[in-house]
């Protein structure tokens, strides 16, 4: 009795054993892969691309590209200078939004596509009689509202070389288009892209006056830049084209595009009442 009694419990320990493990295995199997994560700084003052709360239209389309190959997406929000250096020195994988210049590629890596392009538009009033891009062929000596410190392209800078063109510098566009309604400059630059429109920073401006395009200076490409010194920018690099590939044929960029110049112009009402 005692043997049978043994012999019983052996095989019932057995059995449960046999119905335990597998079970075990399975569950093991079950478990996801941990997904990679990709920790990038973000201008903190390049506002509608990104603001210094960490929303922003680039924002927006750098998480949506990550999230479409299976990454995750951290932001650190701080100032350009700083971001670009995290970046170039390999303790930051990425930074944006960052121009691609012959010095910065030597020490970035950039992906096929911008995440936007912006141009330097030369704009007047209706009535200005202003056309075209040679200050030669301009009836009088213009004085033209930049904005301080702006890096504006090349043809800009050469623009203020001609003598006939005398420079007003102000804190921003929108004081710009105040003076330029006013009568005060007889043009002004502003950098505009398919988001950040004239019809907004006329808006911000609170002018109401019709204003034409003298001359488009045409544009500049803005990246997502990745470190040529961290261990996985190449894998991060990859994921983020492939992301933004699929979200350029999908029309998802295009929809960014128009959900932000309407909650631009939303902001600015906001702001009027």
């Amino acid at each position: 009795m005692v043997v049978l009694a043994w012999r019983a419990w052996f095989v019932s320990w057995g059995w449960a054993c046999a119905m335990v493990v597998p079970t075990h295995g399975l569950a093991q199997a079950a478990l996801p892969e941990a997904r990679p994560r990709a920790v990038i700084g973000a201008e903190d003052d390049a506002a509608p691309w990104s603001y210094a709360d960490g929303s922003g239209y680039v924002n927006d389309v750098v998480r949506a590209a990550f999230e479409r190959s299976g990454w995750l997406v951290e932001f650190k929000v701080m100032p350009y200078a700083r971001c670009k250096a995290l970046a170039s020195s390999g303790k930051l994988l990425a930074c944006f939004s960052t121009s691609k210049t012959p010095a910065l590629q030597a020490q970035l890596l950039y992906p096929v596509h911008p995440v936007f392009s912006a141009s330097n538009l030369l704009v007047g009033r209706a009535d200005s009689g202003l056309s075209g891009c040679d200050p030669a062929r301009w009836p009088r000596p213009l004085r033209i509202g930049r904005v301080a410190g702006y890096e504006y392209r090349p043809a800009v800078d050469a623009l203020f070389s001609q003598p006939q063109i005398h420079a007003d510098d102000a804190q921003s566009e929108v004081n710009n288009l105040r003076k330029l309604q006013a009568r005060r400059i007889d043009a002004a630059l502003v950098t505009v892209d398919a988001v950040k429109r004239l019809d907004f920073i006329a808006a911000q401006a609170g002018v109401s006056g019709t204003f034409t395009t003298i001359c488009d200076f045409g544009s500049e490409h803005a990246y997502i830049a990745f470190s040529r010194r961290h261990p996985v920018s190449q894998r991060a690099r990859q994921a983020f084209e492939a992301g933004f590939e699929q979200l350029r044929k999908e029309g998802h960029i295009a929809k960014l595009q128009a959900l932000w110049r309407a909650k631009l112009l939303d902001r600015v009402k906001a702001k009027a009442h």
